[in-house]
């Protein structure tokens, strides 16, 4: 059963079309990579699925539901959470501070209540328990105490993926993850998210760069080239398309 469905979006910006009329679904539980080149519309459509963009056609349907409808600050309530590819971490918080941040929608503080900590204690025990968990889960209990700035990138980025576990997703959005790291940085991520997605029955809409990792971890391959669907299919199915070699992949990719 399809999670996430995605019906003939389309994004113009003036005379520019971003994406045009592109089609497809997420299921349960599954791990679908969303590749192509530079400029082929796959940020677009992640900003449209976070609801940082309105889709000038079509819909988008979350468990049923019609996802336009709400507002980018409410989609973490109904499970969808994202990382960024430009780190988006707070350097004057603490790391387990950083990953609490993750999990404000199940929490009843207001400004008023917490900046006056009136009924807060009991809530944000409760709240650093599961960013102390989310910690462990993702080896980073060394750094929980640390400021969030100066540390490796490769830790700064599973401190991003521990801030989107904590708040209990069921749609797990990773923006270029791998951006930035070494090889076996890159190994231990593809490990981590295949990990947590069989752990927590997440489903994983992956964009990224890294064609090694995406082939390794998806289950189903959407490939966009200016704003339009090429090819969608398993990664021996994508990776062999002529479509997908010309446009994105590459002979050498693909030998």
């Amino acid at each position: 059963m399809a999670l996430l469905e995605v019906r003939d979006i389309s994004v113009r910006f003036g005379g520019i079309v971003a994406l045009n009329q592109l089609t497809f679904d997420i299921d349960e539980g599954q791990i679908l990579g969303l590749i192509g080149p530079n400029g082929a519309g796959k940020t677009t459509m992640f900003n449209v699925v976070s609801r940082i963009y309105d889709p000038t056609e079509g819909t988008v349907s979350y468990d049923g539901n019609n996802l336009l409808d709400l507002p980018a600050h409410k989609i973490a309530s109904v499970g969808v959470y994202r990382t960024f590819q430009n780190l988006a971490l707070w350097p004057g918080l603490t790391v387990l501070e950083n990953v609490m941040v993750g999990d404000h929608t199940r929490t009843k503080a207001n400004f008023v209540t917490a900046m006056l900590r009136l009924g807060t204690a009991k809530e944000e025990k409760a709240l650093r328990w599961r960013a102390w968990e989310a910690l462990e889960e993702l080896d980073l209990r060394e750094h929980a105490f640390k400021p969030a700035t100066g540390l490796p990138f490769g830790t700064l980025k599973r401190i991003e993926l521990a801030r989107a576990l904590v708040g209990g997703p069921r749609l797990l959005m990773l923006d270029e993850p791998a951006s930035g790291l070494t090889h076996a940085e890159v190994d231990d991520l593809a490990v981590t998210i295949r990990t947590l997605r069989d752990r927590y029955k997440l489903s994983v809409l992956l964009v990224e760069h890294h064609m090694q990792m995406v082939m390794a971890i998806s289950e189903k391959i959407v490939v966009l080239n200016f704003g339009q669907k090429i090819a969608e299919g398993t990664p021996d199915e994508v990776k062999n398309d002529p479509d997908v070699v010309e446009a994105y992949l590459g002979s050498e990719a693909v030998a």
